[in-house]
């Protein structure tokens, strides 16, 4: 696997709601709950039918999150 953050050769990732849900653990319906509440990142427009988040936006959500007591 290639670091694509360690080598600014490399763009971006833009990540699919799939792989978002894979990665935060959360299903679709509650990631969008919590962009309306703007509590998640929003996602970049593409095109009409089309959005991608970012991957260290992601990334930085979920380093983000409190520790459990």
């Amino acid at each position: 696997m290639i670091d694509t953050h360690a080598n600014d050769n490399y763009p971006e990732r833009l990540l699919k709601l799939k792989e978002v849900r894979a990665i935060t653990s959360l299903g679709t319906s509650t990631i969008y709950r919590r962009l309306a509440a703007g509590t998640f990142p929003k996602p970049r427009v593409l095109s009409e039918a089309c959005v991608r988040w970012r991957e260290s936006e992601i990334l930085a959500w979920i380093k983000g999150l409190p520790v459990a007591a």
